[in-house]
């Protein structure tokens, strides 16, 4: 098994998503407010 498919299939998963309007999404609605370290964008990088 290839050691690097975990990471090629996740790029193929995050890809579609738009990093700028997801940015602008989370900073319409203030999701991100009171936090200082998991932001909902590294959140979802880390999911």
């Amino acid at each position: 098994m290839d050691k690097n498919t975990l990471f090629s299939s996740f790029g193929k998963y995050i890809s579609p998503i738009n990093i700028v309007k997801f940015q602008q999404r989370i900073d319409e609605t203030d999701q991100d407010k009171y936090v200082k370290k998991l932001t909902t964008k590294a959140y979802l990088l880390l999911f």
